[in-house]
Order: C-alpha cells, then structure tokens, then sequence
C-alpha cells in the first residue's frame, strides 16, 4: 500500500508511505532553497514519487496535515515573513482587534502581503476565496495537481498526526505509551494526552485548548527583537545567561496567567493579547532575564502537567510531539521526572513531521487498525530520508571549483577526514541520504573537534555567524553516553534532548556546549543508524581519546540545510570552509 503524505505549512513536505514505513521524506525549502518554504511542496512531491518509481496510480491514498488550515495566513506566505511584517500584524490587527475591540478584516489589513502568484495561481488570484473554503479547497488543489481523484484524498486531524509521529519513530512499539503533543495550535487542540496500547492503537485521553505556552513563547520572541516561528531557539539559548535575582519579576508575572490544574491548564489572570500584555509588564526588565523567566515557567508547566498525567493514567513510558517538543532544555527536564521511567522525543517534532504522520494516520486508517506490534521494523526506522547522489553527480558539481584554489582528492580514508578534523579543519560533511528535519544527523554537517577552544569562533568567522550566546551542539558515540551525559539515560538519537555534561564531557566537548550552564544538546549515535558516520567517530576517538564531534548544519546563516553537491560546493565557495567531504570525493582549500 502506497500513501502519499503532505503538509503544507511552514516548512512544507512530503513523504511516501510504503506498507506501513516512511520510505521517502524532504522539505520543501531544500529545492527552492527559501528557508522555511511554506509553499505548496510540488518538488517535494515530484522526488518523492521519482525516488520510490511511483505512478499516481500507484497511489492508494493522499494524506493531507490538518482539518482546517487558515486561507489568509497561506495567502501572505508567513515563511517568508520578517520580524517587521510581524510587528505590523500586531499594530495593524491584533491591537486593535483584542484590545480596541474594533471590527476589521484581517485580510484587508494584511492585504499587503499578499502573494497571489504562489502555486497554483488560479486558485489565489479569485479573491472570493476565504478561511471558510480553503481547507476542503486543499483537496482539489491537490487532485488537480495530480490528476487523482478527490476521493482518494484525506485530511488528518493536526494532533493526531503529532502522536502517530511521536510514536513511530520510538523505540517502544509493543508497549503502552503515553503521548503528549503540545503546540501553538491545530485543529481546535494545543495540547492533548493519548496513549497507544500493547498493538499501537491510538486514544485520546484529554484535549484543550487553553495551553499557551507555545503562543506565548512565539511572542515573547517577537518581543525580544527575533523571528517567531523560526527564532525560538535563540531565546532557549539565551536563557541561561539570565539570573534569578533579576528575573523574577517576569517569572511572576507569567505565573499569574496559566497554571496546571490537574491535566488541564487553567487561568489566574488571561491576557488580552499574546504580545502587548507582556511588553507593557515587561518594560525595564533585561533580555536575558526575560528569556530566563519564560523557559523557567515553561518547565514548570511541563513538568507538572506530566508529572500529574503519569500519576492519573499510571503510565510511565512518555512520549513528547509537536512544536514544543523542539525545546531540548524542557524535554530534559521532562525526561527527569521522577516517576517517568522510560522517554522519547522524535526528531523534528514540530508541524514540518506531518508531512510524514499523516501518511501514517490514513494507512492505519486504510487497513482498519494494524497491528504495529507485529511488524518487524519500525514505521519510522531514522530520519535518513532524502536524495543521496552518486559518483557522477558529485564529479559533475565538482567542475566549477578552481583548482588553483582547492585541492580534489580522489583517493581518501576516514583517517585522512579525522587527521584534518585533529589539525583544527573545520569540514562540510555531505554523504549518503540527506536528513529529514531541521537538525543535521551526520549526513549534512559541518564537522569540528570540540575540544579545540576556538573552533566556536571559527565557525561562526567562517560560516555561521550566529548569535554569540548560541551554543553548538555535539554527536557523540552511544559507547561514551555514560561518560560525558548526566541525567537520565534516555536514547537520544535526534538531538531533541539537552543534558546536563560532565566534568570529562565538557572538557572534551567544550566548543560544543552551552558556555552558561555546559549542557549538551547532544545525538547520540548508534552503529546501525549511521554506520558511515560511527565509523569516522569511532576513528576519531582511537586517535584524541574523545568520543564526540561539533556537529552543526551545513549551511550558510538564514539559508536552508544543502542538499545535493552542487549546494555544499556553492557553500564552499561563499565561505571560508576548510574542506568538504562527499561520498567519493574529499576537497581541501589550499
């Protein structure tokens, strides 16, 4: 059985469903090179169905990510949104609308940012078109973009999506788990609690829409001068820098809206508004202190709310998904709740994952009820879901390189890489499938020893230019978990989980901490998720006695993850990257 799976959003995808496995994944933004494309993803379809040699009438089903999606936000494209286009979305809407109580049209206010030449053009140019119309509209888009029939084309609902995500790609299928998904929004829900059962069966135990920790979060970043839906993890990293004596003005205040009450969150005092509110109350209080009070609460919050979920359901296998899922610092404090005895966290849990949940969601619902537990592999076995190109491609994207500038070899070992890696090189890893998700796993990496003490600055000189609180992160063989980690134990494949290090592990790994805390936003890597990759760790540790690398993406600041040859080339060549390594070809500046 074959499903198509799409999500059409910020950071659109799509995935191919084969018998039950997400054989096929990509984003949107890894063709068009547009971070965080939320266009509708035709080359992610077309090289879904080209890999797996796919006709459309192949095809059993289309699963399409949400109920109900908003016509007017796809109309203004909010991926390609600036901090400034938000700021207006607050002065020019939300202020007048929620705290003036004025009658206006979102459309009309927002009409300047409207992009009615997106695919497909004949649908956005009729401006009859509205919220009430465009999620059916979905469907025929889509049927008529592949020539299928309406029929075969289903819409899953948003939370749902998240949990069949969260428990497809763990490891404990077989067993009763229960699911958290937490978000801003989807399909009328914020939050909900589920539990699989003993075959994988999915229920529903609670569902609010009263939780909005993730909305706040996105405002609170707005506040603090960064991107929402895409800079989140810059106020994360901030957060340590703040200090207790002089955030707990703010930790208050956001204690006086929302609190759990039991498995439900209710309210002391509700604000008007996700962003006036808190800039008013806010006023005088330090960046750093302000970022520190709000993930201060919001490990509070979740580490209640699940602590009081595990108790009620007796459950204590946990599983966390949707876009809160991304905050590694409060999936780190969840995984160490006392009375949470096994924990995962997938990877990339936030609504670009749909694009592979949803499939998942109509297959089961296409063989009325599969008993997961009885299939060998896991429907989600690793994330390594993308193009890998050949020898041939890679000599072809070699061509426009000068060679009185690079050095191209032909004939290389992994002692070679870890020697350069020992030497202080800085290199561009691009081999074997590309990765689903917005965190490099190995395959499309930039590569450092984190020892070396100014490999950070070099980086950042050299490529990243990123916030100077932001940390690195390090991949780590599982052999030295034990080592270089405290805490809880947990299996963390997927860099969704920030521990806490130590002394050895920071030592050894000190450009790829957090220099506030020293906590670790770590992938600990298996032999058979990535054998290439183990393989060039595990030579590393032979020759420096240390078990990890600096792993960060391979990218350029505000640009996507590359994808193919050519994209790490062009890298290459805008940057002062020291080397870059493909499948068949190793290439050193001079």
């Amino acid at each position: 059985m074959n499903i198509l799976s799409l999500y059409w959003g910020i950071c659109s995808g799509a995935s191919i469903v084969c018998d039950g496995h997400v054989v096929a994944a990509i984003h949107e933004e890894r063709f068009s090179r547009q971070k965080n494309d939320d266009s509708y993803p035709r080359r992610s379809i077309e090289w879904c169905l080209t890999e797996m040699g796919l006709a459309i009438e192949d095809l059993e089903g289309v699963a399409i990510a949400s109920h109900h999606q908003d016509y007017f936000h796809q109309l203004t494209r909010p991926g390609r949104w600036t901090v400034e286009n938000y700021l207006q979305e607050q002065h020019l809407y939300w202020k007048p609308v929620l705290i003036s109580g004025l009658p206006l049209s979102y459309a009309n206010v927002m009409e300047h940012l409207a992009d009615r030449n997106q695919y497909p053009e004949w649908y956005w140019i009729d401006e009859s078109r509205n919220d009430t119309t465009f999620s059916a509209d979905r469907k025929t888009i889509t049927s008529r973009y592949l020539g299928i029939s309406e029929e075969k084309i289903v819409t899953i609902e948003h939370h749902r999506a998240h949990a069949y995500y969260a428990y497809h790609a763990s490891p404990f299928r077989g067993r009763k788990v229960l699911v958290f998904t937490i978000d801003a929004s989807g399909d009328g829900h914020n939050a909900t609690i589920g539990m699989f059962d003993e075959r994988g069966q999915y229920e529903r135990l609670f569902g609010t829409n009263q939780c909005f920790l993730a909305r706040y979060y996105r405002y609170i970043t707005l506040l603090l001068g960064m991107k929402p839906n895409e800079h989140e993890y810059k106020l994360m990293g901030l957060a340590p820098y703040g200090k207790e004596r002089y955030g707990q003005k703010a930790l208050e205040l956001f204690r006086q809206t929302l609190y759990v009450d039991g498995l439900d969150f209710k309210w002391n005092i509700k604000p008007t508004d996700s962003y006036f509110w808190f800039r008013d109350r806010l006023e005088g209080t330090r960046f750093d202190n302000i970022a520190w009070a709000l993930q201060t609460w919001v490990e509070e919050m979740l580490v209640l709310w699940v602590s009081n979920a595990v108790e009620h359901f007796g459950i204590d296998t946990v599983l966390v998904s949707g876009g809160v899922a991304m905050n590694i610092k409060a999936m780190g404090r969840v995984a160490s709740i006392e009375g949470v005895k096994e924990f995962f966290v997938p990877g990339s849990a936030a609504d670009e994952s749909l694009a592979t949940a949803s499939g998942l969601c109509l297959y089961d619902d296409l063989s009325k009820g599969h008993d997961w537990s009885a299939t060998s592999e896991p429907a989600i076995a690793n994330l390594y879901l993308g193009p890998v190109y050949d020898k041939e491609a890679e000599f072809a994207a070699l061509g426009v390189l000068d060679t009185d500038t690079y050095e191209i070899i032909d004939c290389f070992s992994d002692e070679d890489v870890v020697d350069r890696l020992l030497a202080g090189y800085v290199i561009g890893r691009c081999c074997g499938k590309m990765e689903f998700g917005q965190r490099s796993l190995g395959n499309r990496s930039l590569l450092a020893d984190p020892a070396n003490p100014y490999i950070k600055e070099k980086i950042n000189a050299m490529i990243k230019s990123r916030d100077f609180w932001m940390p690195f992160a390090p991949i780590m063989l599982d052999t030295y978990q034990r080592r270089y980690l405290a805490g809880p134990n947990v299996q963390s494949p997927y860099m969704t989980i920030g521990f806490e290090t130590t002394l050895e592990g920071y030592e050894s790994m000190r450009a790829a901490c957090h220099p506030a805390d020293h906590t670790a936003r770590a992938q600990i890597l298996t032999e058979s998720m990535n054998p290439a990759m183990y393989r060039l760790l595990k030579l590393f540790s032979l020759k420096s006695g240390r078990g990890a690398l600096l792993n960060t993406s391979f990218n350029i600041h505000g640009e996507p993850i590359v994808t193919s040859p050519a994209d790490a080339i062009d890298v290459l060549m805008r940057s002062a990257l020291d080397g870059l390594l493909l499948n068949s070809y190793f290439v050193l500046r001079k």
